[in-house]
This record gives C-alpha cells, structure tokens and sequence, in this order.
C-alpha cells in the first residue's frame, strides 16, 4: 500500500528556528556512489530502487490539515517549514497553506533537517533496503546517500554550521552512538562511543541523541542516558542529562545534574 503522493496540508503555526553557529572542519575523503535525483517538487516520485523490493498492491489518497508524530524544521530564512508525515517529506510555506511533496514513494523517509544555508536536506531513509542517512537539494532533488548501513538503525540527524557534515545518533549492539558523516563520503567518524559498565541489564541507556555541535564547532552536545533506577521497569529509557564533548580533546562532560 502506498502512501498519498500529494497532501493538502493547511497548517498556521508560529516557529522559532535558534541557529547555533557552529563551523566544524572536521572532513573524510573517501569514494561517494551516483545515486538517481528523485521526489522533485510537484513530480510523482521515481521508481524504487532495487534495494527496496517492495511493489504497491494499491493507493489511497486523501486530504488532511493535522498530523501526528510529525518531526520538522524551519529554513534558516524563516519561510518554510519541511517536515515528515507517514514516510513521506513535506514542505510548507511558514505562514501556511498547501504542502508541495518532498520525497514520497514506498520508501519510509522522515526526520528531515535544512543544512545551514537552507540550500540542501538531511533525512533517514529505506529507500534502497535499509535505513540510512541521506542527503539531497532542499526540493529533494539530487539525492545521495551519505552511511552505508544495512541493518541499524538512526535517529536525528543534525549539520554541522559549515554545512560540511552531518552529525546524527547510530544504533549499535550497546544503544545509540553518535556518528559524524562527511557530505563528500567516506565511512564516517564515530564521535561518541557508548560502553555501559560490565553487568548491566539490556539496554538500560539509550545511549547519546539529538547531536548539535555548538559555537565555533569545537564542542558537541547531546543527551546521554546514564542509567535507570532498579525499579524502573525492564525496556523502558533510563534517566538523561546533557552531554558536551569537546572534538579537540575528546573529554566528556555532563553539563546538567
């Protein structure tokens, strides 16, 4: 079952966008794959790669003005706001009116974020199997994917304030770790390892989320889970503070109590 290609989205919402200056010059070389241009504005999105093996049996379409679970952001110029509504990317002029279509298709894309310029996009998607960070022109076009994963899972990805890399949390066999990839390519820099201490039960931390980098791009911040409580239920999210690690140094601080 495919996902509407088209929705009538009418939307009055008032958004503040903070934009931390924060270049970072980290870079990786490393050989980047041709990918197809796909989910141009106003276009019916392409045909799945074949990494995505999935054949639509039929469409439904309909027409909303609300949504549920919608991650978005706000362009650095404060006209339009991009955001992920059942798999699919939208965007919308700020002061409201009618989405223009992103990245549609059977792929599951979501969580999208304008790079500093406003010029490109950062997203998760499956579009080519399994779930992996992607990057493409701010109407979707020219799409490229930037990890080379085929089993984890990701979670917010954020830029770097040169625009140069994309930082975002990376699930591993001990929870979520922060990861920074390259817009150029390359295998990716771990940033943030995560270790719990010997003996501890499943995933009692989730592990570091929500990756910014911060002024003048020496630090990153981010929320790191430091345990749970015996009597907090098996599975659920142990307590966070706020983490910063300086990039120079490589120490850790937790800068909330």
């Amino acid at each position: 079952m495919t996902k509407s290609s088209g929705i009538s989205w009418l939307l009055g919402i008032g958004a503040l966008l903070v934009a931390a200056e924060h270049p970072l010059a980290l870079a990786q070389e490393g050989n980047e794959a041709e990918h197809e241009n796909r989910g141009v504005r106003g276009a019916e999105p392409k045909d799945e790669k074949e990494g995505l093996p999935l054949k639509p049996e039929r469409k439904i379409e309909f027409t909303t003005d609300e949504g549920t679970w919608i991650s978005l952001d706000v362009s650095p110029a404060g006209t339009t706001i991009i955001f992920d509504l059942l798999g699919d990317l939208y965007s919308l002029p700020i002061e409201g009116g009618e989405a223009a279509l992103v990245a549609g298709g059977m792929a599951f894309e979501s969580q999208p974020r304008y790079s500093p310029d406003g010029s490109r996009i950062a997203f998760l998607s499956d579009r080519e199997g399994a779930e992996n960070v992607w990057i493409a022109d701010a109407d979707g076009s020219n799409a490229k994917r930037l990890s080379n994963d085929d089993s984890n899972l990701f979670t917010s990805p954020g830029w770097t304030s040169d625009g140069d890399n994309v930082l975002v949390s990376r699930r591993t066999e001990n929870g979520f770790e922060i990861w920074m990839y390259h817009v150029g390519g390359g295998a990716g820099i771990q940033l943030v390892k995560v270790t719990p201490p010997p003996g501890t039960p499943g995933y009692a931390t989730q592990g570091a989320l929500g990756a910014i980098a911060g002024p003048g791009g020496r630090y990153v911040y981010y929320a790191k889970g430091v345990g749970k409580p015996a009597w907090m239920p098996a599975g659920s999210f142990g307590r966070g503070q706020i983490a910063r690690r300086d990039l120079l140094t490589g120490v850790e601080e937790l800068i909330t109590e």
